[in-house]
């Protein structure tokens, strides 16, 4: 049975590889984001890409562009139900009402079935002081005559190497078609967690400032089952530079043991006031610097996972390639645009508006892990051909 899916909010295109490894057809994607639209183009070229806003796609053009989807997928922007977003200073991030452009391709196309990823973080996101997102989500899909049911999926359980716990929201026009469960994979004493050092050890050594974007040999021969599967295809790594950190940072990366973090340097290595010499003396975070333990899982990558961690064993932050092999992407998936970017603000105010966008760290963390939607995917099929 051929199930046909629209990919929603596609990023860089983690749910599709997913799904698509799963068995499913992908007939089409939108992205607004004019990097993540340039990766997803170059990892699926025969598919249908749409690279715009969303909100101004009309129903006629929904409906010629993706009759005959079985299934509609999305990740809407997270940021305002992220633990680290606006939220936590009591704002409401208009991105939240972005869930329901799902439910309008819903309502439109009438898919059997849809599935919404997000954060743990819309279980308890506003759309207004007194409007909760997903009960407000979950009366709007009843009301559009959809089942619903979701689940909260940790990523480490389905092959990942980190802690990372996602919302998958599923609706059905039959609730017979909702999965029952989706049951892990990994986490058992006869199949535990990947570790990072699972995930990355054979990659080629990249030092500080070093490495290049195109393809370079792998150094060792793949190690474990993790990097045989993520190296299937491939003749190398591509993604794997290094930033160049000053002396200063390195020395202070040195001070930091594994399992460490910024909280564990002695002060004279510590941060030092913007724009000044002074030290910044104010409370560390320990989710900054973070030294990766080669044998335990990571926590989440992130977005801005590019200064969030270090290497386990080198004084450098991680390459774009390293968090792709933590987000369970395989090496023939490369990611384009520019690999870090200077703050929205400051480029809009210099007037760089064309470089305004998602780099490859931003594209990385953002995504939905491959082998998690794999295993979503896998569900899916089972559903459909009950």
């Amino acid at each position: 049975m051929t199930v046909n899916f629209l990919d929603l909010f596609s990023g860089a295109g983690g749910f599709t590889l997913g799904l698509q490894n799963a068995g499913l057809n992908p007939i089409g994607a939108i992205e607004s984001d004019v990097f993540a639209s340039e990766t997803y183009r170059n990892n699926f070229p025969s598919h249908q890409l749409i690279s715009s806003d969303i909100k101004k796609l009309s129903k006629g053009s929904i409906k010629s562009n993706f009759s005959g989807v079985d299934l509609i997928v999305g990740g809407p922007p997270c940021q305002g139900f992220s633990v680290a977003g606006p939220s936590q200073y009591g704002l409401i991030d208009p991105r939240n009402y972005l869930i329901f452009e799902v439910l309008r391709f819903v309502e439109i196309l009438r898919p059997r079935m849809f599935v919404v990823e997000n954060v743990k973080g819309i279980l308890a996101g506003k759309l207004s002081p007194e409007k909760m997102a997903f009960q407000e989500f979950f009366k709007a899909v009843e009301k559009a005559n959809y089942k619903v049911k979701h689940f909260v999926l940790q990523a480490a359980n389905f092959g990942a190497p980190q802690w990372r716990e996602r919302v998958f929201i599923f609706g059905a026009l039959d609730e017979s078609d909702l999965p029952i469960s989706i049951n892990p994979r990994f986490g058992t004493a006869s199949n535990p967690w990947t570790s990072v050092g699972e995930a990355i050890s054979d990659l080629p050594f990249v030092d500080s400032g070093t490495g290049i974007e195109d393809l370079v040999k792998y150094g060792l021969p793949a190690q474990n089952k993790y990097q045989r599967l993520l190296r299937r295809g491939s003749k190398g790594a591509v993604n794997h530079v290094s930033m160049k950190h000053t002396p200063r940072l390195i020395e202070r990366f040195k001070h930091i043991p594994i399992g460490g973090s910024l909280v564990d340097v002695p002060t004279e290595h510590g941060q030092r006031h913007r724009n000044g010499h002074k030290l910044d003396i104010r409370s560390r975070f320990k989710m900054n610097n973070q030294r990766l333990d080669p044998d335990k899982i990571s926590t989440a990558i992130t977005a801005s996972f590019q200064s969030n961690f270090i290497h386990p064993l080198l004084n450098r932050n991680l390459t774009a390639r390293e968090g792709a092999r933590i987000q369970t992407f395989p090496d023939t998936f490369r990611f384009y645009g520019p690999r870090t970017l200077m703050s929205k603000t400051l480029l809009a105010k210099e007037g760089r508006h064309d470089e305004i966008g998602l780099s490859q760290y931003n594209q990385i963390g953002n995504a939905v892990a491959p082998m998690v939607a794999q295993a979503v995917g896998e569900e899916i099929l089972k559903c459909f051909l009950d």
